[in-house]
């Protein structure tokens, strides 16, 4: 008995796969040439980087819209040089990789009205009877003509190299064996997993993701390393948000602007060094008028502007540490980090200090690719991800998450002595998450409380310690601003702090040597951040931020989304906002389990245009990627 060799059959499939990669070369090269006014500053080098690494990109790409044709051609059996299922081949390899060229080509011509690849939401925009851009096309067509025919060139190309590789492609005969079938389903079995690897995007833990081309460059390159295949299937999936119009331009900027004056003061280069608390509730606190399992963090508040009214602006360290670190709120479905998003221009506490000669570093115990918090760091524009790979000492691994808080603070001290000043270093803490556990050693060292987390945030309270007990020895202690923030809340089964404000209320805190202490009441939130350190340093620039200085005077309402409602809280007064309306209104200062709708007596028609102007402002600089600014802006 015989059977079709495979050898024939696996080299026309490597020269088809090798062809389309060439396609998807020249793809990104015109994609740069066509948008180079857009790249000016690229040099040489990163151009190249940028082709070697889009392979990864690249890959997947084929491998998602190859997928069945590969299957389809691993079939050693008689059948497959059967002249229909040899017509039906080519029509799907045709028709797929067609696909595909015609999605890089749109984002040619597409690309300077969005400043990033197209995602799967301008489909939903063209196709979901949302817009009149079919009613383009014609105009389109006319205005790139020169495209149209660019790409019936990359037609007749594909399907001329794809008949000619396929002529080469000649049946051979085999004796069928128990070896050579053994031999073929080996090869069968690797052609797949090579396949699946492909569409994952590699062997790590997650499958690639958007926000993984932050890895290899920064933001304004990721349109030249992605392609648009890539950028339109890894967004199918993630769900966008829509373009909302309560005001026109001139009264929504009356009502919210997030463009941020230079302060006209001197600029001061103190460092700064945030800490993100994993799950540090206000109710775990001193400040929470219940027990307290932060000793430490209670004395340093002491020390410190302790804003006691502090707003989370999401539920999740995967949102937390956006709205922490660059004043980013999520008001999406899917978390920012994750969505189509995610490789918006955006401005940082790392990328806007830079321009004042700031080194940045990220530091997180996790394990490197938790999260995809290694490509936010890149993203936003640290310098450095430190991470459980670079802490490279798996004694203290705590089997879960990644390295315990007590050892990773101590070397974090080390490794920010190193550093040149001025610097700014984010921290964010991770032993205070689910599954609970501490260190064996302190088994019975920390109040367990009534919840399985209280012991662990006294471990981490006691790691805070030790962290600053270390830091004050540095020579750059004097002249660093610390801000202390929870990424978010844990869950509670106390009735206040377990209610929809109680699960939001945190403390953040500001503390320097030599600041005047104060607990401050008004109303706050993570997103202020940013603009705090900034002004707090004179900060001598224009920026965009979501946040307001906590320092100043003005009070700006605080903001979070938990699907389907917004939530706004305002001093002494929480507003669920429905349907772009107030439908419930709570005085939380004398009600805090909200239990009395006091709608009918704060209408807060001038909040309620606050908040609808923020939405509104948020949804359209995140969809048109204008999260920055820009003078030409």
């Amino acid at each position: 008995m015989t059977i079709r060799s495979y050898a024939p059959i696996l080299k026309n499939l490597a020269k088809q796969l090798v062809s389309i990669f060439l396609l998807y070369a020249v793809c990104r090269f015109l994609f740069y040439f066509i948008n180079r006014v857009y790249f000016s500053d690229i040099t040489g080098s990163d151009l190249m980087s940028l082709f070697f690494y889009g392979l990864r990109f690249d890959t997947f790409s084929i491998a998602a819209l190859n997928a069945l044709y590969i299957l389809m051609s691993l079939l050693p059996f008689k059948f497959y040089y059967n002249k229909g299922y040899q017509k039906t081949l080519s029509i799907i390899f045709i028709v797929f990789n067609s696909t595909g060229l015609l999605l890089n080509f749109i984002d040619f011509a597409f690309f300077p009205y969005i400043q990033k690849r197209m995602t799967y939401d301008v489909v939903n925009i063209a196709f979901g009877g949302q817009s009149d851009i079919l009613k383009l096309i014609p105009h389109f067509l006319k205005e790139f003509w020169y495209l149209v025919i660019l790409y019936i060139l990359f037609l007749f190309i594909l399907v001329k190299v794809h008949y000619k590789i396929k002529k080469q492609d000649k049946p051979v005969e085999v004796k069928l064996s128990y070896k050579i079938a053994l031999s073929y389903f080996m090869v069968f079995l690797v052609m797949v997993a090579s396949t699946v690897v492909g569409l994952r995007g590699g062997l790590q833990r997650i499958p690639i993701v958007l926000l993984d081309a932050a890895i290899y460059t920064s933001p304004k390159y990721i349109p030249i390393l992605i392609n648009t295949p890539f950028s339109v299937i890894k967004s199918a999936d993630l769900t966008d948000i829509k373009q909302l119009r309560f005001f026109d331009d001139n009264t929504l900027k009356s009502y919210y602007d997030p463009i941020h004056k230079p302060d006209t003061g001197k600029f001061t280069n103190y460092n700064v060094c945030v800490i993100a608390l994993e799950s540090f509730s206000k109710e775990f606190t001193g400040i929470s008028n219940r027990k307290s399992y932060t000793p430490f963090l209670d004395s340093l508040m002491r020390q410190s502007v302790t804003f006691t009214n502090g707003i989370a602006n999401a539920k999740t360290s995967i949102n937390g540490i956006p709205s922490i670190m660059a004043s980013i709120p999520c008001f999406l479905e899917n978390h920012y980090l994750n969505s189509i998003y995610s490789n918006n221009m955006i401005q940082t506490l790392p990328n806007l200090l830079k321009t004042k000669g700031y080194y940045s570093v990220f530091y997180h115990g996790g394990t490197n690719g938790t999260m995809n918090f290694d490509s936010f760091a890149k993203l936003a524009g640290y310098d450095e991800y430190y991470g459980r790979t670079e802490y490279n000492d798996e004694k203290e691994y705590d089997g879960q998450w990644g390295i315990w808080d007590e050892p990773f603070l101590k070397k974090t001290v080390q490794e920010m002595s190193k550093l040149k000043t001025p610097f700014v270093t984010s921290i964010f803490t991770l032993s205070s998450h689910n599954p609970y556990k501490i260190p064996k050693k302190y088994e019975g060292k920390f109040d367990k409380g009534k919840m399985e987390i209280h012991q662990c945030i006294g471990y981490t309270d006691y790691a805070l310690k030790q962290f600053f007990a270390e830091a004050q020895k540095q020579p750059w202690f004097n002249n660093t601003l610390f801000v202390l923030s929870p990424d978010h809340t844990s869950v509670s089964n106390d009735p206040f702090y377990a209610d929809m404000i109680g699960q939001y209320s945190i403390p953040i805190i500001f503390y320097k040597k030599g600041i005047t202490p104060k607990m401050e009441t008004k109303t706050v939130q993570q997103i202020d951040i940013l603009p705090t350190v900034l002004n707090y340093l004179k900060y001598d620039k224009a920026y965009y931020s979501f946040g307001a200085d906590m320092f100043s005077d003005k009070k700006q309402p605080s903001i979070f989304y938990n699907s389907p409602s917004f939530y706004c809280v305002d001093d002494s007064l929480f507003y669920v906002l429905s349907n772009y309306a107030f439908k419930e209104v709570y005085n939380y200062r004398a009600d805090s389990l909200l239990q009395y709708n006091a709608v009918g007596s704060h209408p807060g028609k001038e909040l309620l245009n606050f908040c609808k102007a923020f939405i509104q402002t948020y949804n359209r600089d995140v969809i048109t990627n204008k999260t920055f600014y820009s003078k030409d802006k």
